[in-house]
């Protein structure tokens, strides 16, 4: 008769927030083992609610402890700033002990500026609790140049943004919405802008989407567009409204327009199975460039739900997707982003060949590719080129098959956090912050948690 022993390991101690209220909280991080099977939970005691705990790696094979850029922390290499109670990584403390938040010192590999705050949907998983404004009405927008000025005052603070998110609401609401793009797009410290879309204008109004397409500047711009799946399931949950002919419409009207696009995709249990379906769905598309999956977490419209969530985690996405695909991916075709702590992002590629749909693992060790990776969230077909450097593989693949930035296909793994799965140390080495309307920085999982000032 076989037994399988329970074990467990602890991994790091870190602080997390209670998700009664909201209070920070000591917590371990511990890997539980019970025969084969390993998996990595985040436990924590709050002195007035008690324990807690969850999963945040249903495989512990996908779960990482911080080897990244050791640089890209707060307190010198790692997540250590120390709070009047002595606790690591307490909110707003930084390597001196200073009451100001540390993310003027990180390193900034996106930057997401919300620029309108109505929106045209009201998705009950709305992630900024955006008002809702209906055609025709007022819409409550940021004015332009508060805009510009709280972009360039970030410039002139930190140098170059690689990334400009322009965010909301939905952003395309904006009544001076192509004087930003333009400005943007010609100001000599901003390489890249990302517009987070629900494509409905897009997809809607002809003379916007037109107007779009002659406004924007090939390698300058990419829409982050809300995509949910090609599936029926999940859909009226998500947006309140099954919108899969809006996304149709709106990723059509961008190839006409030669405007690239990658499809972001909110997971939750009802699209979970249907994830290689949406990759197979972007693969369609010549100007659709990859697919950045977000597991569901609570905050904004979302963050009321009680009880402790049947919360997806990035290994359930990279099993899922593998065991949908029929060997076209594989788990090493994935490896975490070394520029804050790794379990913020994980990224894989596909190339399209001559010969097929084949991942960059069929020819490079792409998890040695760390160095390349380094400080880096937006990849240039030239990156890609210059990453295989070293064994000349990937770069030669590239020249004898003459691929385009059509070729290439990225997947993108984004777990943001709330108060179930707040982990201090990965807030301490976040490179995806929010310019706040204050004009300070802030890490996009505090400044939406809603508790950035608890």
């Amino acid at each position: 008769m076989r037994i399988d022993l329970t074990t467990e390991t602890l991994l790091k101690r870190t602080t997390s927030r209670c998700p009664v209220c909201c209070q920070p909280a000591p917590a371990e991080v511990v890997r539980v083992t019970t025969g084969a099977q390993s998996k990595v939970f985040l436990k924590r005691t709050c002195a007035e609610h008690g324990p807690a705990a969850i999963c945040i790696a249903s495989d512990a094979r996908f779960y990482w402890l911080a080897q990244g850029n050791p640089e890209n922390a707060c307190c010198g290499g790692s997540a250590c700033c120390a709070s009047d109670e002595g606790r690591p990584g307490t909110l707003g403390r930084n390597a001196a002990g200073r009451g100001d938040a540390p993310f003027e010192t990180l390193s900034t590999c996106l930057a997401l500026i919300e620029i309108v705050n109505s929106c045209n949907l009201k998705c009950p998983t709305c992630f900024a609790d955006s008002p809702f404004g209906a055609a025709g009405s007022r819409i409550d927008a940021v004015p332009l140049a508060e805009i510009q000025s709280r972009i360039d005052a970030v410039i002139a603070r930190k140098g170059p943004i690689e990334i400009l998110q322009l965010s909301g609401g939905e952003p395309t609401l904006h009544p001076q919405f192509f004087e930003l793009l333009a400005w943007a797009q010609d100001h000599p410290h901003i390489d890249y802008i990302l517009l987070n879309t629900n494509g409905v204008r897009i997809a809607m109004d002809s003379d916007f989407s037109d107007r779009l397409g002659k406004t924007f500047r090939p390698r300058r711009l990419q829409l982050y567009l809300q995509f949910d799946g090609p599936q029926a399931a999940g859909q009226r949950e998500l947006r309140g409204a099954d919108l899969r002919t809006v996304r149709d419409r709106a990723i059509t009207r961008c190839q006409q327009i030669n405007l690239p696009v990658t499809l972001a995709m909110t997971v939750t249990q009802a699209n979970l199975p249907h994830l290689w379906e949406t990759i197979e769905y972007g693969l369609r598309f010549p100007n659709v460039r990859g697919v950045a999956f977000q597991p569901m977490f609570l905050s904004g419209r979302n963050g009321g739900a009680a009880g402790p969530p049947a919360r997806l985690n990035t290994a359930d996405i990279i099993l899922a997707a593998v065991a949908k695909s029929s060997g076209k991916i594989r788990f090493e075709d994935f490896t975490p982003l070394p520029c804050g702590d790794p379990n913020c992002a994980t990224i894989g590629y596909l190339l399209k060949t001559p010969g097929g749909i084949r991942s960059i693992s069929d020819f490079v060790d792409f998890a040695a590719m760390q160095g390349f990776l380094h400080d880096k969230m937006n990849y240039s077909l030239a990156d890609l080129s210059k990453c295989g450097c070293e064994n000349q593989q990937l770069a030669e693949l590239l020249h004898q098959f003459e691929l385009s930035e059509s070729d290439t296909f990225r997947l993108l793994i984004k777990p943001f956090m709330d108060a179930w799965t707040w982990d201090q140390d990965r807030i301490d080495r976040c490179c995806t912050h929010v310019i706040r309307p204050d004009g300070k920085l802030d890490s996009f999982c505090r400044y939406y948690s809603g508790f950035a000032n608890a």
